[in-house]
């Protein structure tokens, strides 16, 4: 389990858990109370208890990366899991400035600093995973049907909850980080080499910050705009009742991709240069990652994939070419080559995925969209690097 450690100015509980829990009791109750009657009835007002807060339980099986309870979790401390990343995340940008003077004394190699910095960073993007659970997701209730307080098996998550969740993405997820140079050029790679250990955790002495941040941010991306995570948003609009509001497809989408693309919003009058670039580097890897993953829902949509997540995504792509192109033509705006060119380059994407023949469309395949978590028991990608889920001190 992981430690406890708080923000700077917070008063610090324990590090770790020091005693059991009210489920804990309640097993233990169950398991081995002294019963003097009937058995099977006293055990029934035990077992009845599980409304109760306090007495929530999930199994490993309810909490696999496609579950969807995001209160269901490995390694989070909170019941607040959005909480609880904004405060993970606060922790990490408080530590990182840091981190030399922290993880280096006198004398000592960087090593150390280059495995902070991978646990840090992992760290940040683990808890925006959490948060990324709640877009379209369903709290799970065991309850029993006559059980004390019982609820319904499935509740969806507030449309409210799901809006702060992608909010909170996208300011913090898909932002573009900012560090130190001075740290990024203290991360050395070890040279210790010895029988079955390799000589580095990287196929790189110097720290591939780029490949990095875009791996974590891919990966969230990619669990946004996931067949299962639009069909749970749809599946939860017909499972709201009519006068209630309701977290919908189009507003997800639409979402998503103003986060992605805030910058031809409404792109400001000035001239930019290739030190100072209007669309720096991370964000051009996130929104080449994000027109990828529109380009396949549109063309080539995975099995589950609602049809209209297809034909939403189409036409918001349609609007994006005209902002792209608005951008590109506007008068009063020098852009420098780099987002010139990716400008240009997102704008003939769009424009082969849109003109695209269509002999296969609507025909399952294995691609599409799908994310991947970099944490717990989920497969990274075969091209990931070692450091893109944290090095270990």
């Amino acid at each position: 389990l992981p430690v406890n450690i708080v923000p700077a100015g917070t008063k610090q509980p324990a590090y770790y858990t020091t005693t059991i829990g009210p489920y804990d009791y309640w097993a233990i109750e169950y398991g081995y109370k002294v019963i003097t009657g009937d058995e099977a009835a006293e055990l029934a007002k035990v077992a009845m208890r599980s409304g109760e807060p306090g007495l929530d339980y999930s199994t490993d099986e309810d909490t696999e990366p496609n579950d969807p309870d995001p209160l269901s979790n490995r390694f989070d401390l909170s019941k607040d899991p959005i909480a609880h990343a904004q405060r993970q995340m606060a922790l990490v940008n408080g530590l990182l400035p840091k981190l030399l003077e922290r993880t280096v004394e006198n004398g000592e190699g960087y090593q150390r600093a280059r495995q902070a910095f991978g646990v840090l960073i992992g760290e940040y993007y683990k808890t925006a995973q959490f948060v990324s659970r709640f877009i379209g997701g369903v709290l799970v209730h065991r309850d029993h049907k006559g059980d004390n307080q019982a609820r319904p098996p499935l509740k969806l998550i507030s449309p409210a909850q799901q809006r702060a969740a992608m909010k909170q993405i996208a300011e913090q997820a898909f932002h573009t980080p900012k560090y130190d140079q001075t740290v990024l050029n203290s991360l050395s790679s070890t040279n210790w080499r010895h029988w079955g250990i390799p000589r580095r955790t990287t196929d790189r002495a110097e720290y591939p910050i780029h490949r990095t941040i875009s791996d974590f941010q891919e990966a969230i991306l990619g669990r946004t705009l996931s067949n299962l995570t639009l069909s749970r948003i749809q599946d939860g609009e017909a499972k709201t009742p009519p006068a209630e509001d309701a977290y919908t497809l189009p507003e997800h989408l639409k979402s998503v991709m103003d986060a992605v693309f805030s910058e031809v919003a409404a792109p400001p009058a000035g001239e930019f240069n290739n030190r100072n670039s209007y669309i720096n580097s991370f964000r051009r890897s996130l929104q080449r990652a994000a027109l990828r993953q529109f380009a396949d829902i549109v063309a080539r949509p995975a099995s589950g994939q609602p049809e209209d997540a297809r034909v939403l995504t189409r036409m918001y792509l349609t609007d994006l070419a005209a902002k792209l192109d608005a951008v590109l033509a506007k008068a009063d705006l020098k852009l420098d080559d780099y987002t010139r060119a990716h400008l240009t380059d997102s704008r003939l994407r769009i424009k082969q995925v849109l003109e695209a023949e269509s002999s296969d469309y609507g025909k399952p395949t294995s691609g599409g969209g799908g994310g991947l978590f970099l944490f717990g028991s989920q497969t990274p990608s075969q091209n990931q690097s070692t450091e893109s889920v944290g090095e270990q001190p």
